[in-house]
């Protein structure tokens, strides 16, 4: 378990680094979903044999649902996650100031953020699910570039809607650095868990799930 928490502190702390970095002023403009679903492909190629590159609480979440993912691991994996996208929120306060300086919150509009955020998070997740532990595509050499290409995808899709956060962490890190306004992380994270907990169910009935990321996960949630 301590490697596997080590992995999702690390994956989440240079994850929202990148993100963090490449919107602050000046940043990568354009460039950005880019940079961050390149990003996001190595780390999770570089944790995802230890932990199963969560990196976001939704993930977590949606793995639970789906049966491989232990209850007693949850909380664990949840509160490391949470501090690795701290952590990076505070790092980002120490490389540019100046820049965050310049941020101003994005307006929000609840209806396109709540569609906006339910329906990539779900793409996400599923995505996620079906290149990570289905059976029909165990020990693939794609699941990164994968991972990697749908968050970019809804990074230029919704971007300017949501910021396309598709992850409590990663909105909690954004709050903090001051492009999501706080009064909406409770509606950012709620339409994200729900998003994630749908993706993890259908998954699931569907009967699609690899071997377990942790072999106790099958008995604990049934």
């Amino acid at each position: 378990m301590k490697n596997k928490l080590i992995a999702e502190f690390i994956g989440t702390y240079f994850l929202y680094l990148i993100i963090g970095m490449c919107i602050t002023p000046p940043g990568a403009a354009e460039l950005t979903p880019i940079a961050v679903g390149v990003g996001l492909a190595a780390l999770v190629y570089s944790c995802g044999h230890l932990s199963k590159a969560h990196f976001n609480p939704a993930t977590t979440v949606t793995y639970l649902c789906a049966g491989t993912h232990s209850a007693k691991a949850f909380l664990p994996f949840v509160t490391v996650i949470f501090l690795g996208a701290l952590a990076a929120a505070l790092t980002i306060s120490v490389l540019n100031p100046t820049g965050l300086a310049e941020v101003t919150a994005i307006e929000i509009n609840t209806t396109r953020v709540i569609v906006a955020e339910l329906a990539f998070t779900f793409a996400l997740m599923w995505v996620i699910l079906n290149v990570a532990i289905a059976k029909g595509t165990v020990g693939n050499g794609f699941y990164g570039l994968a991972i990697g290409a749908i968050v970019a995808a809804g990074a230029y899709a919704v971007g300017p809607i949501s910021f396309a956060a598709f992850n409590p962490a990663v909105t909690l890190a954004l709050c903090i650095n001051g492009f999501i306004p706080w009064h909406a992380f409770a509606l950012y994270s709620i339409v994200q868990i729900v998003a994630a907990a749908a993706a993890g169910l259908i998954f699931r009935s569907m009967q699609i799930t690899a071997p377990n990321e942790f072999p106790e996960a099958t008995q604990s949630n049934t």
